[in-house]
């Protein structure tokens, strides 16, 4: 008697091929090859947003991937607001950005979700994710961002003065500078004309 192809199971109805179906169901309990079985993965990602980008609409990102990692079984561990910075480059006709910071845990195809909700997000100029560990045990993790972390990383740290004025505030200040030396310097040789 010969032994079946290792890639034959033995069903009701004698060996057969697996159906995509069966090999789905395993591939649910693993997501990939190389992942354990109860393990995920932690990613962190940045998200850099338009300047004009409000309070209010930090919350509405923060809730659409707070959604979206509950349909797919993420769990969200940080999240920070790194405040208005300035960019290296102009993007998307843009010179500053506020940056968010994410750190969560979930399978390969929450990443490929979450990149897709990021494209369609107008306020999003640009992202990146990054694979931080590849098997880790859920349990090990601290618990999920509290509402109170959601708030803090809503609210807008900084606010920069556009360049133009900020320029033109030490313009006015050197001239006030300049004006109350003039006086110095004038009652000076006033009293050096009167000696």
């Amino acid at each position: 008697m010969t032994l079946p192809a290792p890639r034959m199971v033995c069903g009701a109805k004698g060996f057969k091929t697996p159906t995509h179906r069966e090999i789905g169901k395993v591939m649910a309990l693993t997501r990939s090859y190389r992942d354990q079985v109860n393990n995920e993965r932690e990613y962190e990602m940045i998200t850099i947003l338009a300047p004009e980008t409000t309070s209010e609409d930090i919350k509405v990102i923060q809730r659409r991937v707070l959604d979206l990692m509950d349909r797919k079984e993420g769990r969200l561990l940080a999240l920070e607001n790194w405040g208005r910075r300035r960019l290296a480059y102009t993007v998307r006709k843009h010179r500053k950005g506020i940056y968010l910071y994410w750190r969560f845990l979930g399978h390969f195809e929450l990443v490929a979700e979450i990149e897709r909700l990021m494209r369609m997000i107008e306020k999003v100029i640009r992202y990146m994710s990054i694979l931080v560990d590849a098997n880790v045990d859920p349990n090990a993790r601290p618990e999920s961002v509290t509402e109170e972390q959601l708030n803090q990383a809503a609210a807008i740290q900084s606010f920069d003065v556009p360049e133009h004025e900020d320029r033109d505030q030490r313009t006015a200040e050197t001239d006030e500078d300049d004006a109350g030396e003039a006086e110095a310097a004038g009652e000076e040789s006033e009293d050096e004309d009167k000696e």
